[in-house]
């Protein structure tokens, strides 16, 4: 299919000039709608790259995110273990205190009981001392008797006086032997026979001369026992002191114990306390890991979803790609005028053609939206597309040399300023929620003014 060119001006009949004006329209529009479709398939394909190349990306990250919420899940079940063996580990820690607590005690107990045993072994032996040194009066008092013996024989009128010194004697034995207890039982049993001999001889002193040998050998026999008494006693009291100095080991040790058992105690005290605040970070870092795990789960559902998006995202734009092929195909059948034929500055003018077109995108999105979001959104477009517009504008001026395009583009400044008078208008009223204003302004003045415009850059082209 052919544009008419400037050579159809030449046919004749009453619409030629209506037929001649639509076309060469047309014929802008399909060089515009040709030149944005090949751009438009270009981006597209840049845009299917850089989609599929993020697609891959977001598989990674996903499989990523994937490994790492099964790596949390897995360090959450691992803290949690953790945890249990703390908790066990303390309770272990506080049974050994308690027990070591007992043993505390326990020493205690012991330690004042060694006390006590020594402080017994200590009179005990001091009793054995006692003993000894009355074992020895006994043998000098012994020693005596026997030179009262070898006497008697000749001193018989004294025998009424020895034998109330010897039941005086007795008594005492008896006294003392009390006083040593379970030592002095045999003392006690020597001392009675003395006694009993006292009151013999005090009964029949007639027959003194008789038992004096018996008395004599008894005497003898009691200094045997009493030397011998004394040889026990002196040896008890060796064993006494003995077992006191081992009481006194035994004390001192008992001691020392005690002190590293409360080291013991007061160090478990602070493992205690240290596994405990450990415990505690451990549940901490559980509830935190398990945090962390529903955070990953999110962020994974997150970033499947995404994947999915882009999916979607990758089938739309391969769609897009489809449309824009068939919009080249389409356009492809009209048959435009080749480069060499057409205007020096139509490069220029189609630039900003497209920027002007472009605006006029912009201000039906903005008369189409509601929100009052989506309107401002809108309108920084049109600012943005403003500047773009004001560039294409003065690089025709630098571009303009001759009179002829210098009138061209200043009546196309007038007829665009003339439409940008309508434009902010119709923006004005869309932000202050005059929609309908806005609407009838669009389609009124607002593209009759913008037409104007076009036909003169249109015009431009083809003078």
């Amino acid at each position: 299919m052919t544009i008419l060119g400037n050579d159809s001006s030449r046919a004749r009949g009453p619409y030629t000039k209506v037929v001649h004006k639509t076309a060469q329209g047309l014929k802008a529009l399909i060089r515009l709608v040709e030149r944005a479709s090949r751009q438009l398939h270009g981006q597209v394909e840049t845009i299917q790259d850089s989609s599929n190349l993020i697609a891959q990306q977001v598989e990674g990250v996903t499989h990523t995110i994937r490994e790492i919420t099964a790596g949390i899940q897995d360090s959450a079940e691992h803290i949690q273990d953790a945890a249990a063996q703390m908790q066990h580990i303390q309770g272990l820690l506080e049974q050994i205190r308690r027990d070591n607590g007992a043993v505390v005690a326990a020493s205690g107990e012991v330690s004042a009981a060694v006390g006590e045993g020594k402080r017994e072994i200590a009179d005990a032996a001091a009793q054995m001392r006692r003993m000894t040194t009355e074992s020895a009066q006994l043998h000098e008092e012994m020693a005596q008797l026997k030179q009262a013996l070898a006497q008697i024989v000749d001193i018989t009128r004294i025998v009424e006086q020895v034998s109330g010194l010897t039941q005086l004697l007795a008594l005492n034995a008896n006294i003392e032997a009390a006083r040593a207890g379970e030592h002095g039982k045999g003392f006690a049993v020597v001392a009675q026979e003395i006694s009993r001999l006292a009151q013999q001889s005090k009964q029949a002193t007639g027959l003194v001369g008789e038992h004096v040998r018996t008395v004599s050998a008894s005497a003898q026999t009691l200094a045997s026992s009493i030397e011998a008494m004394k040889q026990t006693a002196d040896a008890g009291a060796f064993v006494m002191d003995a077992g006191f100095e081992r009481y006194e080991q035994v004390e001192s040790f008992l001691a020392g114990l005690c002190g590293s058992i409360e080291t013991v105690d007061e160090s478990l005290l602070g493992v205690t306390g240290s596994v405990h605040a450990i415990s505690d970070v451990v549940h901490r870092t559980s509830a935190m890991f398990e945090q962390v795990a529903a955070g990953s789960e999110e962020v994974l559902a997150s970033a499947e979803m995404q994947q999915r998006g882009i999916v979607q995202m990758n089938a739309g734009i391969r769609e897009a790609g489809r449309s824009s092929l068939t919009l080249r195909s389409a356009v492809s059948q009209f048959k435009l005028p080749e480069a060499a034929k057409t205007h020096p500055l139509h490069e220029a003018i189609d630039g900003w053609m497209e920027r002007a077109i472009g605006i006029r995108a912009v201000m039906v999105s903005m008369i189409e939206a509601r929100e009052a979001g989506r309107i401002r959104y809108w309108h920084e477009e049109k600012t943005l597309a403003e500047a773009e517009l004001s560039k294409a504008f003065a690089r025709l001026g630098e571009l303009c040399r001759l009179p002829g395009d210098q009138e061209r583009l200043a009546e196309l400044q007038a007829a665009w300023e003339s439409f940008a008078e309508a434009k902010e208008r119709n923006a004005r009223w869309m932000l202050d929620g005059e929609y309908e204003k806005a609407r009838q302004g669009l389609v009124n003045i607002g593209r009759a003014r913008f037409k104007r415009a076009l036909d003169l850059a249109q015009g431009w082209l083809d003078g």
